[in-house]
């Protein structure tokens, strides 16, 4: 397996060679430490797997996704964080990433982590598991939280709806409107119309 490693942090990457000269069947081909540059090195050498630093400089990693998707069917992306953010991660993974390891754990889940996606399987690290179960457990508080009253408020605002166009369609008055509007500004901890509709967005409250 050919390999390729972005991450903007030197010592890590010098620490992702010195495992893979210890780890047999895996060849680290060539390191870099921004996006721009991984692009260049996935062109260049049309590696088995990309190693991706989520939060580096240069391109983005859904600009990587997406390029790689597009360009490069066959290098498989396998994610390295610091933090674990679910929600990024669900993206990218409906992007197209393939797997998704944290980096405190990575010496330890690398070699099962490239496993998984060499045997065609996408990898995801148990911690990222742990905190997609409480994410999307917080969704569905939410969603228990807001009226079917207020979701219909949100998704007419979201759509670009005045509160008097609002009134008119759902047959309230316009008071009712912002009294709706300020209840889902207090549960979503929103401060303002624009805000909440962000924050329901984000949630899976509404879809635009």
């Amino acid at each position: 397996m050919n390999l390729v490693a972005a991450d903007d942090h030197q010592l890590f990457l010098e620490g992702l060679e010195s495992l893979f000269l210890q780890v047999p069947n895996y060849n680290l081909i060539a390191v870099c430490g921004d996006g721009d540059a991984l692009l260049a090195l996935i062109e260049k050498h049309k590696p088995d797997i990309a190693l991706v630093d989520i939060s580096m400089p240069g391109a983005s990693t859904e600009t990587i996704v997406k390029t790689v998707q597009k360009n490069f069917p066959n290098t498989q992306l396998l994610a390295l964080t610091m933090h674990l953010e679910p929600a990024l991660a669900e993206k990218l993974f409906k992007l197209g990433m393939c797997g998704y390891v944290l980096k405190e754990e990575a010496f330890d889940e690398l070699s099962v982590a490239i496993s998984s996606l060499e045997s065609g399987e996408q990898y995801i690290s148990p911690a990222l598991i742990t905190a997609l179960t409480k994410y999307h457990d917080e969704i569905d508080n939410k969603k228990e939280i807001l009226t079917h009253r207020e979701v219909d408020v949100l998704n007419h605002a979201a759509m670009g709806s005045s509160n008097k166009e609002i009134a008119r369609s759902l047959d309230i008055s316009e008071r009712t409107v912002r009294f709706h509007m300020t209840n889902c500004c207090i549960k979503l901890n929103a401060h303002g119309r624009s805000n909440a509709i962000a924050k329901a967005m984000q949630l899976e409250l509404i879809v635009v």
